[in-house]
């Protein structure tokens, strides 16, 4: 018990904390949506949402945003990124707020979801995945095209 409070003290909780749902969901939205408009980054926020909420998948943005071959922007440079904000230019850190902002939005239900219920997008000019023919397309918003499972 003296140890960890101790380690608790000198800040190594920190290490041990697990990332709150708004910032995980601002590093996956910079990440994937860095260059798009901002109907772009609330799209792609609601789409983790509209995971996180459907019994296909996870049922927390952790599970959402992690699993497994699902979003590449996860340990992408621009992800790596988030953790250091001060290694951002000037312009890198005014969309990471943006980001932040859409994400609480997003959470917290104060912004309209422009994907009508998508959990799914790519950008058609990079990919043409073969899952796609599956699903239902929604929208397009920006580069990406959102779709329904």
């Amino acid at each position: 018990n003296l140890l960890l409070l101790l380690l608790l003290f000198l800040g190594f909780h920190k290490v041990f904390a697990v990332e709150d749902d708004k910032t995980l969901l601002a590093r996956i939205i910079f990440a994937e949506a860095a260059g798009e408009f901002y109907s772009g980054k609330v799209a792609v926020g609601w789409v983790v949402r509209n995971r996180v909420e459907s019994r296909k998948f996870p049922n927390t943005y952790w599970g959402v945003i992690f699993q497994r071959a699902q979003f590449s922007g996860v340990g992408s440079k621009l992800w790596k990124l988030t953790y250091q904000p001060e290694k951002m230019t000037l312009y890198q850190f005014s969309m990471w707020q943006d980001c932040l902002k859409i994400a609480q939005d997003v959470i917290e239900n104060r912004i309209f979801d422009p994907t009508h219920g998508a959990d799914h997008y790519y950008n058609p000019s990079l990919v043409s995945p073969s899952w796609a023919k599956k699903m239902e397309s929604i929208i397009t918003i920006g580069n990406h095209l959102f779709l329904k499972s």
